[in-house]
């Protein structure tokens, strides 16, 4: 099974808290600086981390589900299992520090 990070809207993330398994999901905007340097970190573990769902969403598009899930600063990583958070990066993370956080799930 391949992995990558795909973009998803709210339908996609509500389908994704049914499911089984783990999911990473980025909350950021393309005007944000701090989401361009995660971004890339997020879409290189998405390239290796074939057993996981990697996302992202952008909250210019997805504002409502961005308030629901209370995202105010970005960008903000949930790491989602079996349809709970939990765990969370809020603001700039480096590549192992999204590491850390998969490696506490496993």
């Amino acid at each position: 099974m391949q992995s990558h990070l795909s973009e998803w809207q709210e339908a996609d993330f509500n389908s994704a808290l049914k499911e089984k398994g783990v999911c990473v999901v980025e909350f950021g905007a393309p005007w944000c600086n701090a989401c361009k340097a995660t971004e890339p970190h997020v879409a290189e573990l998405a390239k290796t981390q074939t057993k996981i769902k990697f996302a992202k969403i952008d909250v210019s598009k997805n504002a409502g589900l961005a308030s629901r899930m209370g995202v105010m600063s970005l960008p903000n990583i949930l790491f989602i299992v079996d349809g709970k958070i939990k765990e969370q990066i809020i603001g700039l993370a480096q590549k192992a520090k999204i590491e850390e956080k998969l490696a506490k799930l496993a």
